[in-house]
């Protein structure tokens, strides 16, 4: 089951680089296809707006136009004087609302030469108009009377015209059309855009569905569309506008083209083009499993020798045989398993230390030396050679190695690193700021788990250790010939860590003045004479520990 999963894992990832390839490659081809498309679909929608803007225009131009000859037609009838001159409004009104109808209009107004409303289509009263009365102004200076009109709430795109008998104004008439849904539909319908008639708080009309002209007021269509082309989102679709007022008084006129409508050819094209390479893509994976399955097999089997190997099984061999680079792999694979079974030997009598001194130096020839401030821990077992005279050497390695055992668990424990075994002694340094203390601590453990061990085995000989600390500067470096190095530590207090351990009765810890100094507020320890060392010039300052009053003072 390994090898399977090994064997599919290297498999898919030649197929996922084989279709990532390819899918890369087509999605280069839609982006651009798409770049290209949304450039030609902006140029043509740009170009088909402004056609469309000019077109409403145009439109409200040529509604204007015939606002005003149905104006100036109806305005000459001889009968409009003899009716405006009775006053009579429901008369007017009728005749008004004949040629209304007859004209395809929706609004006709008669005023009086001073503006006063005589009659009005829009309501049986005459009631007044105050925004006509700047056009009769108009009209009495010899200008132009044409706009928007609000009557009631409605916009009417309307004209106003004089009523006059040769020089003799006897009135004025306004004729009028609805600005609403129904002729944003018919400017649509010339321009084939969407219109959309903005007036200063609402909608006045729309060729949209109400959801889409979801923004109501000029101002807001004024802010998103601007005096330029702009893309909106309505109702979940996208349309490109641009806006223009019908007139300065007028509404503003907002023509919309469907982005969605227009880009939808060319998503085809892309469907058409993903279909494509998805075929492309499928193809070149079946033939990249082809290819891998020939690749994967004997990487599987060497995967399988790597997973041996790491579970410390040196005596696999690969059995694959092959004349190509593959085949050359397998038999260095082979050659390397017999060099790590023999490393692996040899690995049990050479130092943690130096072990990684050689893994941080792999490529690099090893340093000289460095100095560096360690404590420095060195324990002896106390009668060793007596209990070995009349032991068989197999009771002498058992018992030895108990011991040393115990030792270097409290050493890894309390974060040490056990440099070497000298026989029944165990050499440890430790580094960091809590190092006096940490080998401290572990001196005291050391002497509970001895004795520990003793209470534990009465009918075998009894443990006993002495324990010498110092804490200073060392060199530390590899150590050696050219051939057979050592990765350890060097110098006088290394020389005198070992002699205190030599003083150090059973069951006790030798302490230097600068391994104390460091503690003294955190361990107990009494102050003995200055000792002559061999090796020193001067008497050496010494502390002694004892396991009975550290343990008190520790409770």
């Amino acid at each position: 089951m390994p090898r399977f999963r090994l064997r599919l894992r290297l498999r898919w990832k030649i197929l996922l680089y084989a279709s990532s390839l390819l899918m890369a490659l087509i999605a280069a081809m839609l982006v651009f296809v798409d770049w290209q498309s949304k450039r030609f679909v902006n140029q043509q929608l740009a170009a088909d707006l402004e056609q469309g803007r000019r077109r409403v225009l145009e439109a409200s131009g040529e509604r204007f136009e015939r606002l005003n000859y149905l104006a100036h037609n109806l305005s000459s009838y001889p009968d409009l004087k003899a009716l405006l001159d009775t006053g009579d409004t429901p008369t007017i009104r009728d005749f008004l609302e004949t040629h209304r109808a007859q004209n395809g209009l929706d609004l006709l107004v008669a005023l009086e030469p001073t503006g006063k409303v005589v009659a009005r289509t829009d309501a049986a009263e005459a009631i007044a108009l105050p925004e006509a009365q700047r056009w009769i102004e108009s009209l009495l200076a010899g200008r132009e009377a044409r706009g928007f009109l609000t009557v009631e709430g409605r916009v009417y795109q309307a004209s106003a015209v004089p009523a006059a008998a040769g020089t003799t104004i006897f009135g004025f008439l306004i004729a009028g059309a609805s600005v609403d849904d129904a002729y944003a539909r018919r400017l649509a319908g010339l321009t084939g855009d969407e219109v959309v008639l903005a007036g200063g708080d609402r909608i006045l009309g729309t060729s949209l569905s109400q959801s889409q002209s979801a923004r109501h007021t000029r101002a807001e269509w004024e802010q998103h569309v601007g005096s330029g082309q702009a893309q909106l989102e309505l109702a979940g679709a996208t349309y490109s506008a641009v806006a223009k007022p019908l007139a300065d008084d007028g509404p503003l006129a907002v023509v919309l083209k469907s982005r969605t409508e227009a880009l939808a050819p060319y998503r085809g094209i892309q469907l058409g083009l993903l279909a494509i390479g998805l075929g492309a893509t499928l193809a070149g994976i079946f033939g990249s499993a082809l290819l891998a399955g020939s690749v994967t097999a004997p990487i599987a089997r060497l995967a399988q020798g790597t997973a041996e190997v790491a579970a410390g099984n040196f005596d696999f061999r690969t059995d694959i045989r092959s004349g190509d680079e593959i085949g050359e792999l397998a038999a260095s694979f082979n050659n390397m398993i017999e060099g790590l079974r023999e490393r692996r030997d040899l690995q049990k009598f050479i130092s943690s230390s130096t072990m990684e001194r050689v893994r941080s130096n792999v490529g690099h020839e090893l340093a000289a030396g460095q100095r560096l401030e360690l404590t420095i821990f060195f324990s002896d077992m106390r009668g060793f050679t007596s209990l070995s005279e009349d032991k068989q050497p197999e009771e002498v390695v058992a018992m030895l190695n108990t011991c040393l055992s115990i030792q270097a668990e409290k050493v890894k424990r309390f974060s040490g690193d056990i440099d070497k075994y000298v026989g029944d002694c165990v050499v440890a340094i430790f580094s960091g700021d809590d190092m006096a203390l940490n080998a401290i601590r572990c001196a005291i453990e050391i002497q509970k788990a001895v004795q520990a061990w003793n209470a534990a085995n009465p009918g075998k000989d009894p443990l006993a250790i002495g324990v010498g600390i110092v804490t200073g500067e060392v060199v530390l470096g590899s150590i050696g010939s050219q051939d057979r190095q050592d990765f350890t530590v060097i110098g006088s207090n290394v020389n005198l860590c070992s002699r205190l351990c030599a003083k150090a009765a059973a069951h006790e810890v030798m302490l230097a003045e600068s391994t104390y100094q460091r503690v003294r507020d955190l361990v107990a320890a009494e102050r003995l004479e200055p000792m002559e060392v061999k090796g020193f010039s001067r008497p050496v300052e010494v502390y002694r520990m004892r396991l009975a009053r550290e343990a008190k003072a520790s409770g």
